[in-house]
């Protein structure tokens, strides 16, 4: 028996992809203390939208050969800021955040807000608590903590990073806007139009904005 030619059909196996996609979650799904978001039903939705896109009949169509996991268009979700790293190398990554609403009237000026800010991201002021945006990644901490409803969220949102991937010439996904669940779908079935349109040999999202320019990507995306 020829073991190593078994390893290699083996290993040429492993490598052909039965999809033109994959669509994953964090830990979030599995009741994550930290999670702001809860996705089964949003994950379905997106498999379900990927599927009437044709991208596995698409890609191999384009790669002309064996369709390989690395060709897949990626999808992936984290439920709160802490970020499985995972969205970062995702063709297409949803971030699950809160927007903080601040009502200063409430605020009993406890302080407990400063104490779980890990990005010192409030300032407690003579009228009460200030978010500085820039620092803020939405994580909600200061909402669970607020004994007054000084600090309160009623929207989850989600960051939109398009275009990471691994392998030779690895990029990390480039952040594109802040939307909401509804808003986030129709981005996604604009950046697989845009995708299939811009694909010559069944290339991964991030190398089409490489070529095309982020900011020219940007362009044609919201044209």
């Amino acid at each position: 028996m020829d073991w190593k030619k078994e390893a290699e059909a083996l290993l040429e196996k492993m490598s052909q992809a039965e999809k033109g996609y994959e669509v994953k979650g964090c830990f979030g799904l599995n009741k994550c203390p930290n999670a702001l978001t809860s996705s089964s039903t949003l994950l379905t939705t997106i498999e379900e939208i990927l599927e009437n896109e044709k991208l596995t009949e698409f890609l191999k169509s384009k790669v002309k050969g064996p369709l390989r996991a690395h060709h897949k268009f990626r999808v992936y979700l984290s439920e709160c800021p802490n970020a499985c790293s995972q969205i970062h190398i995702a063709d297409f990554a949803m971030h699950g955040v809160v927007r903080v609403e601040v009502h200063p009237k409430e605020c009993s000026f406890c302080g407990s807000c400063l104490e779980v800010c890990e990005e010192e991201a409030i300032e407690l002021l003579d009228f009460g608590p200030n978010i500085q945006e820039e620092k803020c990644v939405g994580c909600g901490a200061c909402v669970k903590i607020c004994p007054e409803g000084a600090l309160a969220s009623h929207e989850v949102y989600y960051k939109i990073y398009l275009g990471g991937k691994l392998g030779r010439h690895p990029r990390l996904a480039s952040f594109y806007t802040l939307a909401k669940e509804d808003e986030a779908l129709n981005i996604l079935k604009k950046v697989l139009t845009l995708y299939k349109a811009k694909n010559e040999k069944g290339e991964r999202l991030g190398a089409i904005i490489e070529k095309l320019g982020w900011e020219n990507f940007k362009k044609l995306l919201q044209g």
